[in-house]
């Protein structure tokens, strides 16, 4: 074995080591050189999967709202749609992140990001509703009430803590309990 040569690197390596210096130091004093070194990769490695610190956080999240974005624009039913956000969520650094947010002093950056996400998805399903020709007043409505019901359903999901509840049951009780039609 020749000396020198990086280990092997993955997103999920840096994020679990970015996840444990958020436990142990907080967030805001974890710096990217520290998350490249407990992970034992460069900072160009660092960059090549997230773009900041705080992507580390919604890396998953941000791939679903995507997936789901696309889904709904090649004329998915919104239901559909919507499950595909949380199918491939695993209990990353986001579900970490919620459940542990106050130690890791990002509670209040956490409340910010999810009504960005929040209203990122609520765009699309509007968008969707508008097109299908409901009123603007009608599908803002409907596009926030929806968003609001999967992103309720991932924090649910994630101060469960393990061993948690499938995901995909508490996306079914936040639209029943916010009485979507899907």
């Amino acid at each position: 074995m020749s000396s020198g040569r990086p280990r092997a690197t993955s997103q999920a390596t840096i994020a679990e080591a970015a996840t444990e210096l958020f436990l142990e130091q907080g967030y805001a004093e974890t710096t990217v050189a520290d998350i490249t070194r407990r992970a034992g990769v460069s900072r160009s490695s660092f960059f090549n999967y997230f773009g900041s610190k705080s992507a580390i956080l919604w890396a998953g999240l941000d791939e679903g709202i995507a997936a789901g974005v696309t889904a709904l624009q090649q004329g998915a039913p919104v239901g559909s749609a919507l499950r595909r956000v949380v199918d491939e969520l695993q209990p990353d650094a986001l579900a970490l992140g919620i459940l542990h947010g106050a130690a890791m002093g990002i509670a209040d950056d956490l409340a910010e990001e999810r009504a960005i996400r929040t209203g990122m998805l609520a765009r699309a399903l509007a968008d969707h509703y508008l097109a299908a020709g409901e009123t603007q007043l009608a599908s803002d409505v409907r596009g926030a009430r929806e968003a609001g019901a999967v992103l309720a359903a991932v924090w649910a999901w994630a101060v469960s803590g393990p061993p948690r509840s499938p995901l995909g049951d508490l996306v079914d009780e936040a639209f029943t309990l916010a009485d979507l039609d899907r």
